[in-house]
């Protein structure tokens, strides 16, 4: 029974998502070593490049979120490494996609065309950017259990902002955290409100249908022997069932440098290669980039699909004092660096997030 039951639901998400195409971008994964490591890797899939940068935020930058009316603005508690980039390929750097803490906090902000983030609120209720987000979990908290309790009262209002050419793209997002003490945390709006799943198991997260959904057709998955067949195509669904398989079969090491190769093998088993535009599924885009996120060592590495080379930044020798100013480098197209890029940052001012 409970198998007819499951694969009734399984139908039913298919079929929902055959009849409602959506837009897919980006996998997430976090890897728990048996002696404690914790390695979070991510993938940006998108039809175009977001010309992307480094950037350092010290302790105390003053952000101002982009909100509009009612916007909110606060000051940072902690040094910020973030992967930022423009939402239109012709715009400036006004958005935050990733990035890690001096904490070892890091946040991923990946697409769900099924977020709904409610009407505009009538009151003065703090707002932000969507594309500030990332960056307001990242300088104000030092864990998971911080952000999901100060979200679990809903703080504030996450401004939608049509964004890319023509603002055709919505800006329908979800966010995943995950600290160095392995924990994580999935953060959805639905129905205007925060849906939070919050656990050390929540170690995969793609992209459409909703994390509940997704979780139950990894269930049906699991039953199934994952040697012999495994669903292959680079829907969200697949690219969830896939990640958490080849992530519960890489070796039980002590060694970081395993462990940051196993996450890698697995973000590329879910990237999307390169091809020609499918007109039966418009929304499937390219891998841009990867990242892979050393939480117990601070550092932060960064794989280029238009590169060969691999760059990483060693937080541990970051300054993040409030008087180091404001820091950042072009990593997507610049083909002059690789391995330790941090010398490479130079005075940046502050970004100025979409707004409406």
């Amino acid at each position: 029974m409970k198998k007819l039951i499951c694969t009734a639901l399984v139908g039913s998400i298919l079929a929902l998502a055959v009849a409602n195409p959506i837009a897919d971008a980006c996998s997430r994964v976090t890897w728990l070593s048996p002696d404690g490591l914790v390695i979070t890797g991510r993938s940006m899939d998108w039809p175009y490049s977001f010309n992307t940068h480094f950037y350092v935020f010290p302790r105390g930058t003053v952000y101002e979120g982009g909100g509009g009316e009612h916007s909110l603005s606060w000051t940072g508690n902690y040094g910020v490494l973030a992967v930022a980039g423009s939402t239109d390929p012709k715009g400036p750097i006004d958005g935050i996609f990733d990035g890690m803490n001096e904490k070892g906090l890091a946040a991923n902000l990946l697409y769900l065309a099924e977020s709904d983030y409610g009407p505009a609120p009538t009151d003065n209720k703090p707002r932000i950017s969507f594309c500030a987000w990332t960056q307001f979990v990242l300088s104000n908290y030092a864990s998971v259990a911080e952000v999901v309790k100060a979200f679990r009262e809903d703080p504030l209002y996450i401004v939608p902002i049509s964004f890319g050419p023509g603002k055709a793209a919505p800006a329908t997002v979800h966010l995943a955290v995950s600290d160095s003490t392995g924990d994580s945390a999935i953060i959805e709006y639905i129905q205007g409100k925060p849906v939070i799943h919050h656990g050390r198991q929540f170690q995969v997260m793609t992209n459409s249908p909703t994390y509940e959904k997704q979780l139950a057709l990894n269930t049906y998955w699991q039953g199934r022997d994952g040697d012999k067949v495994l669903p292959g195509s680079h829907q969200s669904d697949d690219r969830f069932v896939r990640a958490s398989y080849y992530l519960n079969r890489l070796p039980k090491t002590e060694d970081v440098r395993l462990g940051v190769a196993g996450v890698f093998s697995v973000m590329r088993n879910v990237s999307v290669p390169w091809g020609e535009p499918d007109k039966d599924h418009p929304n499937l885009a390219p891998t841009y980039w990867r990242t892979v996120i050393d939480q117990s060592n601070l550092r932060y590495y960064f794989e280029s699909t238009l590169s060969p080379n691999i760059l990483w930044v060693d937080m541990t020798t970051i300054d993040f004092s409030p008087e180091s100013g404001i820091r950042n480098v072009l990593v997507e197209g610049n083909d002059d660096l690789i391995g330790n890029i941090n010398k490479s940052f130079q005075a940046a001012k502050n970004i100025t997030f979409l707004a409406p």
